[in-house]
């Protein structure tokens, strides 16, 4: 599978929040959740900014100390990971434009200061998998808006 291409997160299908660093995505056709943190939270980050996995790895080799570790082998198969879930799809749209950087103060490896780099994680969890597919939201009637009652088939006569 290739993953080098540009991916995006595979809306409506998928909500995410970031908040002190971690990030939390929702499945909503499957009810899974996913947790990310470190550099897994930013390649998130990247992708929702339009950044393509060849230029998401060349970014994380200047941000981080690899001590090791192949980043391209672990981006790669993150990646791979968030397309296995559902959670990015293949964006076909600027296949051929140039992807550039949004200007970041005090970012890593800007000034020379490089964190170490551990793979990223894509942690699942299913435990509350019933639950969040029984959420109204997945109840949505487009034209009357959500939520919509049923209507009560056993008083009708």
């Amino acid at each position: 599978m290739n993953t080098n291409g540009p991916l995006r997160i595979n809306t409506p299908k998928i909500v995410h929040e970031t908040i002190d660093g971690e990030t939390v995505i929702l499945n909503l056709d499957t009810g899974n959740y996913f947790s990310l943190v470190g550099v897994g939270a930013k390649i998130w980050g990247f992708i929702e900014s339009g950044a393509p996995v060849h230029d998401i790895i060349e970014r994380v080799k200047r941000d981080y100390e690899s001590n090791g570790t192949d980043i391209d082998e672990a981006v790669n198969k993150f990646a791979s990971e968030l397309r296995q879930e559902g959670l990015t799809v293949p964006d076909k749209a600027d296949t051929d434009a140039s992807f550039h950087w949004p200007a970041e103060k005090g970012a890593p490896g800007v000034n020379g200061e490089k964190q170490s780099f551990t793979a990223p994680i894509l942690n699942k969890y299913s435990d509350m998998q019933d639950l969040l597919l029984l959420d109204p939201i997945h109840d949505v009637d487009e034209e009357a808006g959500w939520p919509t009652n049923k209507p009560n088939l056993e008083n009708k006569v």
